[in-house]
């Protein structure tokens, strides 16, 4: 996947259709072929045609939020439903642990658990806490996608967080790779998704910095980024997601995950729900239940509701997201 780095450099490059194939020696239609190629695989491309009959790609700054943040769930028993929550694997960083997801298979295979939801930073990307084994967020998808657990009975939704996010800033859609690669990684949006369960929803975000969604107020939430276990019951639901990696952001956090087990009334609104707490150790502990009463606004909202604020590239000190974060953590 994204072999022709021969192609890629050159459109980094801003050069036009017919320079391209003057300097590699080929037709503009072999060049446009390749480029074609590319935008299958999930390089996110644009066009600009100019009036001297010339074309050139650039890339995407933005995704379509509203093209398919929106996944629908069936029921096989319409009063239940049950799924783990992960997030934050952040695979090619030197903290990831495979083996972690590995042991949420077993779990989800022995107590006949089928939907795994993963709230974002899939991947390490373009920038890292730490040091990163894999430096190429290209090759770290490509391990994700050869090296993440399978199994045919388990599907896994995941909303894209801003480490994910950064392969977007570079070209790369992950969204699209994933949808084009795997049938049981199911992406959502970049930084929202919304799953669809009888006649209720479930919203699944994580912080991007660049842009952020709207208050979502009285609603059901599953939030990643933050690496933490914690519940809120103040404006709806709230469930922080732990970080399924070593990457943990404080002395007494840990390795986690929740299993969640919701209930449905007849009229296919959500009840109640119970969350079992996981850490990570040599093995998976219980470390916590909880039984809630989900007291939520039950009426839907579509992608065309909920809208983005874009913010500019540079933040309002004059830093990019990436110039901030190795600030943060005093990297150089």
């Amino acid at each position: 996947m994204f072999e022709d780095l021969e192609i890629i450099n050159k459109l980094k490059e801003e050069k036009n259709l017919n320079t391209i194939a003057r300097e590699l020696g080929i037709s503009v239609l072999d060049v446009h072929k390749r480029i074609m190629r590319l935008k299958h695989e999930g390089y996110v491309l644009k066009k600009n045609i100019y009036d001297d009959g010339n074309v050139e790609y650039f890339v995407k700054c933005y995704p379509d939020f509203f093209r398919t943040n929106m996944a629908t769930l069936k029921l096989c028993n319409r009063f239940k439903f049950s799924a783990m929550l992960i997030s934050d694997t952040h695979f090619g960083n030197e903290f990831e642990c495979m083996d972690y997801l590995d042991k949420v298979y077993e779990y989800c295979k022995e107590c006949d658990v089928h939907v795994i939801i993963n709230g974002g930073d899939l991947v390490d990307g373009a920038f890292s806490h730490g040091n990163q084994t894999i430096d190429d967020p290209i090759k770290q998808l490509n391990y994700v996608i050869e090296k993440h657990p399978f199994d045919d009975n388990i599907i896994n939704l995941i909303c894209l967080g801003n480490h994910d996010y950064s392969l977007y800033k570079s070209g790369i859609d992950i969204k699209t790779v994933l949808e084009n690669a795997r049938a049981d990684l199911i992406p959502l949006g970049y930084g929202l998704g919304i799953i669809n369960i009888e006649n209720d929803q479930i919203f699944v975000k994580h912080c991007i910095p660049e842009y952020s969604f709207e208050t979502l107020d009285k609603k059901f939430v599953l939030e990643g980024h933050k690496h933490k276990m914690a519940f809120s019951l103040e404006n709806g639901l709230l469930v922080n997601m732990p970080t399924l990696s070593n990457l943990v952001l404080g002395k007494h956090e840990f390795p986690g995950a929740i299993r969640m087990d919701l209930t449905l009334d007849n009229d296919g609104t959500i009840n109640t729900g119970r969350f079992e707490q996981f850490i990570f150790t040599d093995k998976m502990h219980t470390i916590n239940e909880i039984t809630l009463n989900v007291d939520i606004d039950h009426t839907h909202l579509y992608e065309k509701d909920i809208r983005p604020k874009i913010k500019s590239k540079q933040s309002c000190n004059g830093l990019s997201q990436i110039e901030k974060f190795n600030q943060k953590w005093n990297r150089n």
